[in-house]
């Protein structure tokens, strides 16, 4: 391995590492966490992440994805993925794919797309 991408490969880690991010045996793909981001992706991933204002990004299949705090917008494509999380008001959740289970609450209105089958969407209190 040449030694520009030994450095991007060790950088990655540090900041998986970093964000909190640890291998799980039935999970592949990869969770980033930044200030303004939360990005999971592939497939099997089971987590909690506090938003704090982030937008949420779920990619892939069979994730399991639990929020403390309030995101400021949600994206989940892909099949199967389990989302519990709260949007701003004035926030946006957008569902793609098919058969997503989703619980989401808001103190106020938000922006919604929903696009696919089988998806189960329900606002909590």
């Amino acid at each position: 391995m040449k030694l520009g991408m030994q450095k991007a490969v060790a950088a990655s880690v540090v900041m998986l590492v970093m964000a909190g991010a640890y291998a799980q045996e039935d999970a592949v793909g990869e969770v980033e966490v930044s200030d303004k981001l939360i990005s999971i992706s592939g497939s099997g991933h089971q987590r909690t992440f506090a938003c704090d204002g982030r937008k949420l990004e779920v990619v892939g299949t069979g994730h399991v994805v639990n929020t403390t705090g309030v995101c400021g917008e949600v994206e989940i494509l892909g099949v199967g993925n389990v989302v519990n999380t709260e949007v701003k008001p004035k926030g946006r959740l957008s569902i793609t794919g098919t058969d997503h289970t989703v619980r989401w609450k808001s103190e106020g209105k938000i922006a919604q797309s929903v696009t696919g089958t089988g998806h189960r969407i329900t606002r909590v209190k």
